[in-house]
């Protein structure tokens, strides 16, 4: 491919990730069906080696893409507004997530016979919506405060335990049931050290950040410094997810953290996050028409249609389930924005068939459809229920 190509290419993608965020938030139709169709089209027409991209570009854009987008998901959330709804959100949250991972996890093993690694892993890849696109539903939904704030914690929370237990898996991969238990201590023991590291780090940047205030291209020395305390955390735990995501949380919070801890006062340049925006913006578009040229689907048949839709029965149902118990009161037709799949759950499968050679392309096929349906899904019943 020359470097005319790639050029036209990068600009038709881009202008057309514009035109479906603007469809998104238009009408709530789902961006990402029309990013992955195009990446389709491009390589249909262009006859590219898909195998090429999956192997040899996919892991490091999958990786940095969910590096900037935790720590943009961090900097959004705010102490200050989501304080009243922190406890019920995670506890929904956990509950949610434990539920849908054990029930998915036993219909791929027990009735579909899938290898017990493997459905463990599709488990804790689908049971988490896709901040994403979840969150920009929900903030142009109308429901009311509460609620709203709730189900974005909610939802947060729900990205980041299906990032950190994923990754946490595939370094123990392949698993058994006895190995559920280690993984569990390392899990637990990696997310508190990761969270005390990304704090700390977010003090230490806040503070320099104001000294050296007329320093520019702040948000590229801000972004180089994110990558590094990653690599670190990498090497340390051998996970830096959530290092990303406490380190957001702090600049995000600099005014409370700062009061907190009685330093100096000092308002982070906004234009930092702004940009940030723009970066998460084009990752985000990138990924999904690369995972449209992906899009061959070799292995699809009957049996492959049965299980992605009894797994979106397990999904609809336990999300029910859970709000009921939470709430105590018949779900309401907000429950539906929390049943799309999308981002996070690409860029993981990404991950797990780039790291682990055992497991073939169909993995991420799988997951891929999981993401389409549950969008299609998700957008009639709100466009009905509008």
């Amino acid at each position: 491919m020359d470097t005319f190509t790639v050029i036209i290419i990068v600009s038709f993608i881009i202008i057309v990730g514009y035109l479906g965020e603007y469809a998104f938030l238009k009408f709530k139709f789902p961006d990402i069906l029309i990013l992955m169709l195009i990446g389709f089209f491009i390589t249909f027409f262009m006859n590219l080696n898909v195998n090429f991209i999956l192997y040899n570009y996919m892991p490091v854009a999958a990786t940095i893409s969910l590096i900037i987008i935790l720590f943009e998901g961090g900097v959004s959330l705010h102490l200050s507004t989501i304080r009243n709804v922190i406890k019920e959100s995670s506890l929904m949250a956990f509950l949610y997530y434990s539920l849908s991972l054990f029930f998915i996890t036993i219909l791929l093993y027990w009735v579909f016979r899938f290898n017990f690694s493997i459905s463990l892993l599709y488990g804790a890849i689908l049971s988490a919506p896709s901040v994403a696109i979840v969150i920009p539903l929900i903030n142009r939904s109308g429901m009311n405060e509460r609620i709203r704030h709730l189900y974005i914690v909610n939802t947060t929370i729900l990205d980041l335990l299906s990032i950190v237990v994923t990754i946490s898996l595939v370094q123990y991969y392949p698993l058994t049931i006895m190995t559920i238990i280690p993984v569990t201590e390392a899990l637990v023991t990696n997310i508190f050290a990761q969270l005390l590291f990304g704090i700390f780090t977010g003090i230490f940047w806040i503070e320099l950040l104001r000294k050296i205030e007329r320093v520019e291209l702040s948000y590229m020395l801000t972004l180089g410094f994110l990558f590094l305390i990653y690599a670190f955390s990498y090497l340390m735990w051998k996970n830096g997810m959530i290092t990303a995501i406490s380190f957001g949380i702090v600049l995000g919070n600099n005014i409370i953290f700062r009061k907190l801890l009685k330093l100096k006062e000092y308002t982070i340049d906004e234009n930092i996050f702004k940009f940030n925006k723009e970066v998460v913006f084009f990752m985000r578009t990138a990924i999904f028409v690369a995972i449209g040229s992906i899009f061959i689907f070799h292995n699809f048949n009957i049996t492959t249609l049965y299980y992605i839709l009894a797994i979106l029965g397990v999904i609809y149902m336990v999300q029910l389930a859970v709000y009921y118990l939470a709430e105590r009161k018949t779900p309401d037709k907000y429950i539906h924005y929390l049943m799309p799949r999308g981002l996070t759950q690409i860029v993981l499968g990404i991950i797990v068939i780039s790291t682990i050679s055992t497991i073939q392309i169909s993995f991420i096929e799988n997951i891929s459809l999981v993401v389409i349906v549950t969008n299609i899904i998700s957008s009639i019943i709100i466009y009905i229920n509008k």
